[in-house]
């Protein structure tokens, strides 16, 4: 199948899964172009090239669509809302089906979504949040690539990484965490944009496997959530609400929401995080970074959500054969 992915470049997870979902189509013998608009990060180009993923620097629509006439793609995978008014153009001018992934619960345009052959939502809240949708709707979570790892190995250090972008609506959760495990001893890593007193900040980074291997807690949301429990640290669910420790007993209520905070839509609260964080057990914390290894095997892997992906594309050119005329 030849696919064209699309998306504008975002210092985030978004543009991170787009790219894994390049290489895990790639690995399943796909052809696959992906389209990027506004990529102004070297080092992020170079990872595009050294992953051999095939690209273009451009979501203009009369570039892409001199391009396409001649290498023919048969579907049309958007992922951003910057691109979808092209996509849309674009699948209309090929005649081929148009799918695009909503990242978000506040997505717009969201007319232009009543257009796509196919819609994938990437948890069960936003399948209830878009239940209105009239074009067919898939639940396809997002996955990480699992690289080996032997958590048996992995040692107690009481490091803590903070792993996403910081935003307006984060800022003072993030805050009052990073102070407070500051106070309660632990030595506190952020990803990402922050300027925190006392935190040692990495800035964006490209490959946060480096540093989650070092760390046994990693706080944050969604995709940051994923990556932190598949590389066995134990996870805590913070973001514009906080949803607290990954645990066994509430782990599928918070994958409802995409580890996003909102199964309880709380404020970081320093009295209840105290009775995890302030003490931490060592032992206790190592069984939830095992727990979250197994768990992630279970459920987020990229290779079986490529295989997902690839059952929607199925779909919509099976839908888009059936259209009249």
């Amino acid at each position: 199948m030849r696919i064209l992915l699309m998306t504008r470049f975002y210092r985030s997870g978004q543009t991170t899964h787009v790219l894994d979902l390049c290489l895990e189509l790639l690995q399943l013998g796909h052809r696959v172009l992906l389209a990027i608009a506004d990529l102004n990060d070297v080092i992020f180009l170079q990872k595009l090239k050294q992953a051999a993923v095939p690209h273009l620097l451009t979501a203009k629509q009369d570039k892409l669509h001199r391009q396409l006439t001649r290498w023919k793609p048969e579907i049309i995978h958007n992922h951003s809302a910057h691109t979808l008014p092209v996509a849309v153009q674009l699948g209309r001018l090929l005649n081929i089906p148009t799918v695009s992934t909503v990242h978000y619960l506040d997505f717009e345009p969201r007319e232009l979504l009543e257009e796509q052959t196919a819609v994938i939502l990437i948890s069960q809240e936003m399948r209830w949040h878009f239940a209105d949708l009239r074009v067919p709707a898939f639940v396809v979570e997002n996955g990480v690539r699992l690289a080996p790892l032997r958590t048996r190995a992995k040692r107690w250090r009481q490091l803590a990484l903070l792993l996403g972008q910081e935003t307006p609506e984060k800022r003072e959760n993030f805050y009052q965490l990073s102070q407070h495990l500051i106070l309660w001893g632990w030595e506190v890593l952020a990803a990402g944009n922050w300027q925190l007193p006392g935190v040692k900040t990495l800035g964006w980074v490209y490959d946060a496997a480096p540093f989650l291997r070092k760390a046994n807690l990693v706080v944050g949301t969604g995709r940051a959530i994923r990556e932190g429990m598949a590389a066995g640290c134990a996870a805590y669910v913070l973001g514009s609400y906080c949803d607290g420790l990954v645990t066994p007993e509430n782990v599928e209520g918070l994958q409802t929401t995409n580890f996003s905070g909102r199964t309880q839509r709380q404020s970081f609260c320093p009295k209840s995080a105290a009775n995890d964080l302030a003490r931490p057990d060592p032992e206790r914390f190592l069984e939830l970074g095992r727990f979250g290894r197994r768990y992630a095997l279970q459920h987020f892997s990229s290779g079986q959500m490529a295989l997902a992906v690839e059952g929607v594309y199925r779909q919509a050119l099976a839908r888009q054969a059936n259209l009249p005329g």
